[in-house]
């Protein structure tokens, strides 16, 4: 269904987040980019107001993130407020008292607060302890949207560092807030809106589930196969890859032991693992130990307008999600752009995943958990060309129509059209 927006509007895109690189061109700051920038190829006026050490940035190009104007701020700008922060912070730090962002809250809200008036509305991706554009936007009479990628308490949990006392409060009461005041709330998955509804008691008809999209431009464009497998130092072996930003859920540990019973049928095959983050020791630790770091590539990150060209190089591209204590609330791009990129996938009937793939028609699924399974169909598939073909371009099929970044904007379209 088409978008029913028609008036070109001016829109503030915030992130609070310092973490957030917009030139990263991993995750979030991919999400972030092409958000923006299909708004803006739609004729809409998007600035990008951000978090840069101790500055409030305005972006209006978030391809090129450096060229950045900073926002005018009041109190916090000031000498003396600058050197209490200076002071607190580093009394915080020899105490070990917990990080509550106070003061870039404060910042990031007298810079928003500053820019509203330029914008008919302002969408912010929210993360933790970020409340200063929700309060601004209160301030200001300005409609407030709030994308919910996940929630980060939820996340620490399942990571194994938890969140605790004050800052656990804070962090808390600040979503609360900020969920309050959005006049709309986006997430990317079913499983994230059950979430926020059991979780934070946000009512469901605030809610609004888009998931996120590929660049079917780029991962549909026709790649050399043989140039990426010799880049990879690679001749003619199956090829198993993962690409991501290793995070501890992503099951990338699993997915070596499942490519370890791989090799029990096909010796000669290849892991290639796209990507680099916080699990990436743990994966290494864990190759060594099943003695198959001569078959497994780790490339580190790679900028993100060449994950197409490495995708060319598999036969079978991997989503391993593990069993999690909480139904996964992810929308994975790397799903979108495997199938964009019309690769056979084994992904874990997971959440979100197991609405996308249709099994035996534009993928393979296994239950989470499930390794002998998962190990089973990724030998299946590298057994039968024939049914990858298929698989591939059924895939790719889908991501052209369902999935793409254009269609994404045009529902985050009706969204706006609704708080206006």
């Amino acid at each position: 269904m088409a978008s029913i927006m028609t008036n070109r509007l001016r829109i503030v895109y915030a992130t609070q987040n310092a973490s957030i690189d917009l030139a990263s061109q991993v995750g979030v700051a991919n999400v972030i980019s092409y958000t923006v920038r299909g708004l803006q190829a739609a004729g809409h006026h998007v600035t990008v107001l951000t978090l840069r050490q101790r500055c409030v940035l305005g972006i209006a190009d978030p391809s090129n993130p450096q060229e950045a104007a900073p926002v005018p701020q009041g109190l916090c700008s000031t000498r003396p407020l600058l050197l209490l922060e200076s002071g607190l912070r580093r009394a915080q730090r020899e105490v070990g008292a917990p990080y509550l962002a106070l003061f870039d809250s404060i910042r990031f809200y007298e810079g928003c607060y500053r820019y509203l008036p330029k914008g008919d509305l302002c969408h912010e991706f929210g993360s933790l302890l970020c409340v200063g554009a929700a309060l601004a936007c209160w301030r200001r009479h300005v409609p407030y949207v709030l994308t919910v990628d996940a929630d980060p308490l939820l996340e620490l949990r399942v990571a194994g560092n938890p969140m605790r006392g004050l800052a656990a409060w804070m962090a808390a009461w600040e979503a609360r807030l900020t969920h309050r005041l959005a006049a709309r709330i986006i997430c990317c998955s079913e499983a994230g809106k059950e979430h926020l509804m059991a979780a934070w008691q946000v009512d469901p008809a605030k809610v609004a589930v888009i998931p996120y999209a590929a660049d079917v431009g780029l991962f549909t464009r026709s790649c050399d196969p043989q140039a990426a497998r010799g880049r990879l130092g690679l001749r003619d072996e199956p090829v198993i890859m993962f690409v991501g930003s290793f995070q501890p859920w992503h099951g990338i540990e699993g997915l070596a032991t499942c490519f370890a019973q791989v090799r029990a049928t096909f010796p000669e095959a290849r892991l290639v693992l796209v990507g680099d983050g916080p699990a990436r020791g743990s994966v290494e630790r864990r190759v060594a130990q099943l003695g198959i770091a001569h078959a497994v590539t780790f490339t580190g990150s790679v900028p993100h307008g060449e994950v197409a060209e490495l995708l060319a190089a598999a036969d079978v591209a991997a989503v391993p999600y593990p069993q999690l204590p909480q139904e996964s609330w992810f929308s994975p791009l790397k799903l979108y752009e495997y199938m964009a990129a019309g690769k056979a996938i084994v992904a874990s009937r997971s959440g979100q995943i197991a609405g996308v793939v249709q099994h035996d028609k534009t993928g393979l699924l296994v239950e989470p958990g499930d390794l002998d399974g998962f190990a089973r169909a990724v030998v299946g598939l590298l057994g039968d060309p024939a049914k990858r073909r298929s698989l591939g371009d059924n895939a790719r099929q889908q991501a052209v129509t369902r999935h793409s970044w254009k269609r994404y904007i045009e529902q985050l379209e009706d969204v706006y059209a609704s708080v206006l």
